[in-house]
């Protein structure tokens, strides 16, 4: 009897155990199911701040949280991304740069022997946590091997706008200012340009601006001449369009421009003698940006008004990238749409749209196109010329670029002089 009572303990305990494992293996089929139904939910995002074009090759920095991508993923982390392309938009490889949280690469130059990425990211969790961290220089060889990088803390946060190549080095130029609950004023802080020689030692350094919001956000080099050409944003609204000796960085001039929107005057060009600024102008005095419209100012060398001329499309606008070719202005950048469905008394709702201008050298209107889709976003985030049709390269969730209305993803598009879209390289 004992041994029959015995052998039926042990089979229960048997079919037991057998029950746990199923369980276990069901339950832990469902989490797996879960976690890739959450993974397949959450908005990725993949952006694209410039690109440079060589004769073989598309090189394009921003940031991804790599999902779906060649690189691993982490949920609620984006990283600073540098890519090569193909001429034909083929994927030839990507970089993160994975150290630290959050990153980004802003711009990007050819200089000897390789490029130089530039930008920010949080290096620690209390970085992560306040949105700080330092500026980031890295310096990739053209199969994207890293060949030495270089981080600089001045204030709490600093970042690079954008690099410029020397013949014998590089010039980079962007902002280092408090964290945003820190009050005070510090005489380093504000927009930041530091000249560095071919092999990535500080020539020189210099700053300008307040230490919680100044910034410079384009330049043009006259190593000939001796001079920089710089345009940002001092502490307040106020755009500025300065001129600097490249051999010291000694500044000779600043010029204010009141009632930009919060990013200020963010693209330069030369045309024949002078120069073209690409920004938004405020023309309301509501305390955010809700009414602006795209701008476009003319300065002569010596930093006077030619003329300026306002564009409006909806109710924010704004030029973020510009270029001249024989004497045209060509320029794109997005403007805001209000989602009446969406906008509610508490929250306003804003689709946003790709905006392209081509314009003559007195600001006159040759051809413009706008690019939307209703419930979606376009940013056009950089034009560059080429012979042919122009690239514009930028992020959208619109069905119109190939997303699903939910993830950003990167682009880039080969455009007409008129504006249509030729192709859609990636």
């Amino acid at each position: 009897m004992k041994q029959n009572k015995a052998k039926k303990t042990k089979k229960v305990l048997k079919w037991v155990a057998i029950l746990c494992i199923l369980i276990l293996v069901v339950e832990g089929g469902y989490l797996l199911f879960l976690s890739n139904e959450r993974k397949k939910n959450e908005l990725s995002t993949d952006t694209a701040s410039q690109l440079l074009k060589t004769k073989d090759a598309i090189y394009v920095v921003g940031s991804s949280d790599f999902k779906n991508r060649t690189l691993p993923y982490t949920k609620g982390e984006q990283k600073a991304k540098f890519a090569k392309y193909s001429t034909t938009g083929k994927l030839l490889f990507e970089k993160a740069y994975t150290k630290g949280y959050n990153g980004i690469y802003n711009d990007i130059c050819e200089v000897e022997g390789g490029f130089i990425a530039v930008g920010h990211y949080e290096k620690t969790k209390q970085n992560q946590k306040e949105k700080t961290g330092p500026g980031l220089i890295v310096k990739y060889s053209e199969d994207g091997e890293v060949l030495y990088e270089k981080e600089i803390s001045i204030l709490d946060a600093t970042t690079f706008t954008k690099v410029a190549p020397l013949k014998d080095g590089f010039l980079v130029i962007g902002q280092s200012i408090f964290e945003n609950m820190t009050l005070g004023f510090d005489e380093h802080g504000g927009g930041q340009m530091i000249r560095f020689d071919q092999d990535g030692k500080e020539v020189w350094r210099t700053n300008y601006g307040g230490s919680k919001s100044g910034i410079f956000n384009d330049l043009y080099v006259d190593e000939k001449q001796d001079r920089i050409y710089l345009v940002g944003k001092d502490a307040t609204r106020t755009g500025i369009f300065m001129k600097y000796r490249l051999s010291d960085g000694t500044m000779e001039f600043v010029k204010n421009y009141d009632n930009t929107d919060s990013v200020g005057f963010s693209s330069l060009a030369k045309i024949g003698d002078d120069f073209v600024v690409g920004s938004s102008k405020k023309i309301s005095e509501d305390k955010d940006d809700y009414k602006t419209r795209a701008l476009l100012v003319r300065y002569n060398q010596e930093g006077k008004i030619i003329f300026e001329k306002q564009y409006t499309n909806h109710e924010m606008s704004r030029f973020n990238s510009l270029f001249v070719q024989n004497n045209e202005i060509y320029a794109v950048g997005h403007s805001a749409i209000l989602n009446q469905e969406k906008t509610t008394k508490a929250v306003r709702s804003f689709d946003y749209s790709g905006i392209y201008y081509h314009l003559d050298e007195n600001g006159k209107v040759l051809d413009k196109k706008e690019y939307k889709e209703k419930n979606a976003a376009i940013y056009f985030s950089n034009i560059i010329k080429q012979k042919g049709n122009m690239l514009v390269v930028g992020q959208s969730n619109a069905k119109l670029f190939g997303a699903n209305q939910r993830d950003m993803q990167s682009f880039l598009i080969e455009m007409k002089q008129t504006g249509k879209k030729e192709k859609q390289v990636f």
